[in-house]
């Protein structure tokens, strides 16, 4: 049930930000992607501390040591649905 959270919430940051800023593209994208990577730092953290993250084994999962791993992958995601939403958005408006 989180990664569809994150999602809907990465698709409605990323349309927000478009459709206010359709001029500049590849800023709106830029920042959207930033927007997008720090939303789903903190959820992961929230998440996390309410309990609905677990591992297999019912164990807290720990990710301290693969915060870089998780924050580049974030941001590769970010970045690919600010770019697809963003050109739907374009395509749409014109």
């Amino acid at each position: 049930m989180v990664p569809y959270l994150l999602t809907i919430l990465c698709v409605l940051v990323a349309g927000a930000i478009h459709w206010a800023f359709p001029k500049t593209f590849w800023k709106s994208t830029l920042m959207s992607t930033a927007v997008i990577l720090l939303f789903s730092i903190a959820a992961l953290f929230i998440f996390k501390a309410s309990g609905m993250l677990m591992t297999e084994a019912g164990e807290d999962p720990d990710f301290s040591g693969k915060l870089l791993m998780i924050t580049a992958l974030m941001s590769f995601f970010g970045l690919l649905i600010s770019i697809f939403v963003g050109w739907f958005l374009r395509v749409v408006r014109a």
